[in-house]
């Protein structure tokens, strides 16, 4: 597989990914420079930790990682559902986004965004391309960082024009009801993982 093929597996990958949801929503509430830059470096963070520590997860028992991140999505979607709140006002009475402090923002967002990242198919694929070219490790770290905040910025750009013709509240509604039905589908996989 050539390194450009992998970019786009990649890419393609991560666009609608349980990341692009949990980015969405939180362009609804801050800035979408401040959400990019702390999603950016999420993503960044898990390449190098996909790099660096592929080989060490396959000895870990994945039962409790699995339920681990199961018990992660039922509180992300609890935690969405809980901050959709009521119906938005009109943008233009809205600014209160702007009041927010950069820092905070970009903290939050780089671990909502790190944790939703964890385990995910983009991650263990660099995982895997990893193992094929452990002497490649600083190009497939760059190929993948790059792939990935690629498709987080689509998202970011695209996310301003659909927050503008749908509610936040909505938005952030759905995302809730995805990450909840991601983590009863991991339980109900692993509960017949378990019974077999």
């Amino acid at each position: 597989m050539t390194w450009t093929l992998m970019f786009f597996s990649l890419y393609l990958a991560e666009l609608p990914d349980k990341t692009s949801l949990a980015t969405l929503a939180l362009l609804r509430r801050h800035r979408a420079l401040w959400v990019w830059l702390g999603s950016a470096s999420a993503l960044v963070a898990q390449t190098v930790l996909a790099l660096t520590a592929g080989r060490l997860l396959a000895l870990v028992p994945q039962r409790p990682l699995t339920w681990l991140e199961i018990l992660l999505f039922l509180g992300f979607a609890i935690w969405l559902w809980k901050e959709s709140g009521e119906e938005d006002e009109a943008p233009e009475s809205a600014p209160r986004v702007a009041s927010r402090r950069a820092l905070p923002v970009i903290g939050q967002t780089f671990l909502f965004v790190f944790v939703a990242e964890f385990l995910d198919l983009t991650q263990m694929a660099t995982m895997a391309f990893a193992a094929k070219h452990p002497h490649n490790l600083v190009i497939l770290g760059a190929m993948a960082s790059l792939a990935l905040v690629a498709a987080n910025a689509t998202v970011v750009l695209f996310g301003q024009v659909i927050l503008a013709r749908i509610s936040g509240m909505w938005l952030q509604r759905i995302a809730a009801l995805l990450f909840g039905v991601i983590a009863v589908g991991m339980g109900i996989a692993q509960f017949g993982l378990s019974i077999v």
